[in-house]
């Protein structure tokens, strides 16, 4: 499949055509992202449902995702689009599930050990409970720990951003599709920074207002959720070209 290297600009026209996605069925989209959230938390409650959602959220955005291209080809957005992943290529998508995760253990795995228990306690959000006697001595291999775990988690999200879209809407293989995934993100850096940077400005003003000691429950982060979602459908549309084209506009 070609990958196309877009202008930075479209960083922010991935956002426009996502909300035209967003605006077709907006009730709908805000039933998904509750969905969504609901399960998140549980499984923050309950350790083995956070593992099993680890392994299916592939398999719910790969329906979201169907759900885009049929709104982009003037159907309804359905409720059952949530769960359309369970009846299209749900063994690899559970598969990518299953490789995010391990990454993800891997990279917590290296920075506990470079890290320490201080670590360990900064990510459970315990940092006051640190020892200040000891601070000085921990915080160099904290930093380090920190550090690592970003330069890690960089490379694992561009692997992962498109492979559920590349595995449901063009039937590759898990590999395949994490590779493809970090190739067109590489190749995208700049439209995807500008992405980013977009995103920056309301999460943080949005998020703010709520309590950030607990995530999964803070709206401001879901309400941008809301508002990427359609937009991971659109930006793979403009750089995997090889899926007919059918622009997304009013």
């Amino acid at each position: 499949m070609t990958i196309e290297k877009v202008p930075a600009s479209h960083g922010v026209k991935w956002l426009m055509q996502g909300f035209v996605l967003l605006r077709r069925s907006f009730f709908i989209w805000v039933l998904f992202v509750l969905l969504l959230w609901a399960m998140v938390f549980v499984s923050a409650k309950l350790p083995i449902a956070g593992l099993l959602l680890a392994l299916l959220t592939p398999v719910f955005l790969g329906g979201l995702m169907l759900g885009c291209r049929a709104l982009e080809k003037g159907a309804e957005l359905e409720i059952a689009h949530f769960f359309a992943g369970f009846r299209n290529n749900t063994l690899d998508l559970i598969t990518l599930g299953g490789l995010y995760l391990v990454g993800n253990v891997v990279i917590a795995g290296l920075m506990y050990v470079i890290g320490g228990t201080a670590i360990q306690q900064i990510v459970a959000g315990q940092a006051q409970n640190i020892d200040p006697s000891m601070l000085t001595q921990v915080l160099g291999p904290a930093l380090m720990a920190l550090l690592v775990g970003m330069a890690l988690s960089v490379p694992l999200s561009m692997a992962i951003w498109f492979a559920p879209l590349l595995v449901i809407l063009a039937n590759q293989r898990p590999v395949q599709a994490l590779r493809d995934s970090f190739n067109a993100c590489l190749k995208n850096m700049l439209p995807f920074l500008v992405y980013g940077l977009v995103i920056l400005v309301p999460l943080v003003l949005f998020m703010a207002q709520f309590d950030l000691t607990n995530m999964e429950r803070n709206p401001g982060l879901w309400l941008v959720v809301l508002f990427m979602l359609p937009s991971i459908y659109t930006s793979y549309r403009d750089i995997f070209r090889a899926i007919p084209a059918a622009s997304v506009v009013e």
